[in-house]
């Protein structure tokens, strides 16, 4: 028993320096809360990020898809100037929210609006007549939505860019200072007018040329007939993406710098290879920096991965390589947009139909 009190009072002494050590320990506990806490949302932002980007993880795997065969949504597959009919529609506007779909009928002079479902389309803009009157536009190559349904059009034929306020069918000159060529793509970010001239090898801002140095020509400085554009308004704010059409490739010029990166084909070279395009003229980005890319002479839509890396092999999404009427099959593409579940609407050119590719989740 002596020695049981003695073991016992041995333990209650080392008690307190237990107790210590375990009030040290309660005292770094909110350190390392702290230390947890300031890194929490850091490894949040990075799951987040990772989440949005999955569609190019999806990519690198094969897994990020498209049903290869279209459903016509816009257009019987014959010209006409019906208002369930199209002629040559050129390019397309997807509107985020409700999903209509706004068309540029370019041989029919006229900008038709698609409700979803529609067996027919509602002209907004355009009589038919191609004048330059206020009313009337000629062959019209692009048009785009803004969040107040106003809308601003390439007015190609005319060589301008003509805006409709929302519900009005009389449209006003965007004024400029760049005597503007032919326009075949019109974009709206930040207060700012973008247009994509043909003529001169240029794109315009506000009248303010921004890429290009209105002489056509192969350098990485230069513009030859780009036909299609788009703005990075996501990731690396105002970057410029160009459809180069005639050197068959698609640049990147990022702001501040007059020089472009190609990140898409071969500069002069046509090709039907993954790596390779064939008169690129219009180019559109997913939430995710993802390109798409209307490869026209190839007959198809490209698909070029931007994160984790930039990848310079694409993959097609829809057409089969090889001009066609069937739901498989393109015939000199002109346009191509997403709408908020990423399906695919193609400006299915020459077969005079909208073409939706849904996405396979």
């Amino acid at each position: 028993y002596p020695q049981q009190q003695r073991l016992q009072l041995q333990r209650h002494q080392r008690h307190p320096q237990q107790q210590r050590l375990q009030l040290q320990r309660h005292q770094r506990h909110p350190q390392q809360k702290q230390r947890q806490h300031q890194r929490h949302p850091q490894q949040q932002q990075r799951r987040h990020r990772r989440r949005q980007l999955l569609p190019c993880k999806h990519f690198v795997s094969n897994s990020w898809m498209w049903n290869s065969t279209g459903i016509t949504v816009a257009g019987t597959g014959s010209s006409g100037s019906g208002t369930n009919q199209l002629n040559q529609p050129w390019n397309l506007f997807v509107d985020q929210t409700t999903s209509v779909i706004y068309i540029a009928d370019s041989l029919n002079n006229r900008i038709v609006k698609w409700l979803p479902n529609a067996t027919s389309g509602i002209v907004v803009a355009g009589t038919g007549n191609p004048t330059s009157a206020s009313t009337d536009l000629n062959t019209p190559k692009d048009v785009f939505a803004d969040s107040s349904g106003n809308l601003y059009v390439a007015d190609s034929g005319n060589q301008r860019v003509q805006f409709f306020a929302n519900g009005s069918t009389v449209g006003t000159t965007v004024s400029t200072s760049w005597g503007c060529g032919n326009i075949f793509g019109v974009y709206v970010y930040n207060s700012k007018i973008y247009g994509c001239d043909f003529t001169k090898s240029v794109i315009w801002a506000n009248g303010t040329g921004v890429v290009g140095t209105q002489v056509a020509g192969s350098g990485s400085n230069q513009l030859n007939q780009p036909q299609g554009f788009t703005i990075d308004a996501l990731y690396n704010k105002s970057t410029v993406y160009v459809a180069n059409s005639m050197q068959h490739t698609v640049v990147q010029f990022v702001p501040g710098s007059p020089t472009g990166t190609i990140v898409a084909g071969t500069n002069g070279v046509k090709s039907s290879a993954s790596n390779g395009l064939n008169f690129p003229v219009a180019v559109k980005m997913d939430s995710v920096a993802n390109l798409f890319i209307v490869d026209n002479n190839n007959h198809r839509i490209q698909l070029y991965c931007r994160y984790p890396f930039v990848n310079t092999t694409g993959r097609t999404i829809a057409g089969t390589g090889v001009l066609g009427a069937s739901a498989t099959q393109l015939d000199y593409p002109a346009g191509v947009a997403l709408d908020s579940s990423l399906n695919l609407y193609v400006a299915d050119t020459s077969n005079n139909r909208i073409q939706k590719f849904m996405r396979i989740a």
